[in-house]
């Protein structure tokens, strides 16, 4: 497991043509924050699954105040994921006022997978983040205040 836990990416430009996600937090981390950051997601590749701006495997990251955008060319999901490649992580993780076009080529700003293995400590998405361009809406996820 990856131990490299309270990492900050913090006030960054990311793109465009970088081929993988701009962030991939990894399984076993926890306790983070992305803040700040402006993704660019034009080149993003798709290959070894690069299709969205970050890739969240971690547990209690908190995902505030940046700004993404997608235009082709590049392979676009979702703006940001999560994922549970080990138990209890992939979860408890908060996003709030993220602001996300998506290019009318994403799904969802912000899509939450395997909530089943997040009962006990849940993924958050505030209603204060929002999307624009995008295929499906804002979140696959019921929202929060």
């Amino acid at each position: 497991m990856d131990r490299s836990d309270r990492v900050q990416v913090l006030n960054n430009q990311l793109g465009p043509n970088v081929t993988a996600e701009h962030v991939n937090v990894k399984e076993g981390t926890e306790g983070g924050v992305i803040r700040g950051n402006q993704f660019d997601g034009r080149g993003i590749s798709g290959a070894n699954s690069a299709d969205s701006w970050v890739d969240v495997k971690g547990r209690n990251y908190l995902i505030e105040g940046n700004t993404g955008t997608f235009r082709t060319p590049g392979t676009f999901a979702n703006g940001y994921e999560t994922h549970n490649l080990l138990d209890g992580y992939g979860c408890g993780n908060t996003w709030r006022i993220n602001t996300s076009d998506l290019g009318d080529v994403g799904r969802y700003a912000i899509y939450v997978t395997s909530t089943s293995k997040c009962s006990s400590n849940p993924n958050v998405v505030y209603s204060s983040n929002t999307v624009t361009n995008a295929v499906n809406g804002l979140t696959n996820f019921p929202t929060t205040g």
